[in-house]
């Protein structure tokens, strides 16, 4: 049986390299290539750009955050127990949340009118609050109770993008992905394929159907809730634990990935491989606890591409110059005084936050 194991492991390498071999074949340009004469001068950090707002509140480590929809609003979780809502442009606390359990893990807010936030972590719960009632001038802290309770996953859930007031969309350490219908709290679909925990995932833009998501399991998929059965589309190339993953904003077909063996990479649908990589590529050691990227974001353009790093720093890609320099077009060098956890950036564009282990959040732009 060994012998049959060790005879199939190595059938599956040589058909993965004559499938790398194939999509290499298939390449008539590189992305630095395409960009060659088009790509206006090097980017460089403006000089006004710096931290325009540092959030003050939370008193444990800052595990997630989420930009509403309107630019302004920000929610923030960590393990002091509470969720906070901010107005990013004014730094004023609008409404805390204080949970059951303060191992949590993921926080999402609802996009289009805000009116709902959604939270979860070691209870293996995904939470939602219902903001529309409490404080009628916005401005005053206030606390609200849980609406609905979804139960199903087996694992602690790390992250939770709302798709619209009634469905939202949770992955876990259960390996899984799950669809719930918020009004009844029923199952809609689950998403099994990933080997291990599921860290992360990101809605495409401007399609409720098409999700991807990034796992231990050193892997990307994409997935479309009308086909749960099966991913559409996984991607693989990572050395080791995948952290973190976005859809480019103005491009559905293109998304990044970040991970502990030190890189961040963009990858294409349409060609269905790697387009561009940035970082120092290192096989990650189980012994060493530096994880290298931990989270990564686009610029609201996509030419730009924010990685956030466990040395407390945030490194900015110019996705043009992939193939060509190593270097990052500008680093937020010591943004934060410990390692960054999370990051966004607001859906005008004109924002990037940015969350810690320090216990701040710090909005820049």
């Amino acid at each position: 049986m060994s012998a049959k194991i060790e005879s199939t492991k190595q059938n599956i390498s040589q058909l993965q390299g004559k499938f790398d071999e194939t999509l290499k074949s298939k390449n008539d340009s590189t992305l630095a290539g395409a960009a060659n004469g088009s790509a206006s001068a090097a980017i460089r950090a403006p000089p006004q750009t710096r931290t325009r707002r540092t959030l003050k509140g939370h008193f444990g480590k800052i595990t997630a955050l989420h930009w509403g929809g309107d630019s302004r609003s920000l929610v923030s979780a960590s393990q002091d127990g509470n969720l906070l809502l901010w107005n990013a442009c004014t730094s004023n606390k609008l409404r805390s949340i204080t949970l059951k359990s303060s191992y949590v893990m993921a926080v999402g807010i609802e996009q289009k009118r805000g009116n709902m936030i959604a939270s979860g972590g070691l209870d293996n719960l995904c939470t939602i609050f219902n903001m529309s009632s409490g404080s009628s001038n916005g401005n005053t802290p206030e606390s609200s109770t849980a609406a609905h309770e979804l139960a199903s996953h087996d694992g602690f859930l790390s992250c939770c993008r709302f798709i619209s007031e009634e469905n939202i969309i949770t992955s876990s350490g259960d390996s899984s992905c799950i669809r719930w219908d918020i009004p009844t709290g029923k199952v809609l679909e689950t998403f099994r394929e990933h080997e291990d925990t599921a860290m992360f995932l990101s809605l495409r833009p401007d399609d409720p159907n098409v999700f991807a998501s990034c796992s231990v399991d050193r892997t990307a998929k994409v997935w479309d809730v009308r086909t749960p059965g099966k991913s559409t589309m996984t991607f693989t190339g990572h050395l080791g634990d995948l952290n973190s993953i976005d859809f480019m904003p103005c491009d559905g077909n293109t998304f990044a990935t970040c991970s502990n063996d030190g890189t961040a990479r963009v990858w294409d649908m349409r060609s269905y491989q790697e387009v561009a990589r940035f970082g120092t590529l290192v096989e990650p050691d189980p012994f060493d606890p530096n994880p290298g990227f931990t989270a990564v974001n686009f610029s609201r353009s996509g030419r730009l591409l924010f990685a956030a790093h466990c040395d407390a720093s945030v490194l900015t890609y110019d996705i043009l110059t992939a193939g060509k320099t190593d270097s990052p077009a500008f680093t937020f060098n010591d943004a934060h005084e410990y390692y960054v956890s999370c990051m966004g950036v607001s859906p005008d564009g004109a924002a990037l936050c940015t969350g810690s282990w320090d216990c701040n959040l710090k909005v820049w732009a």
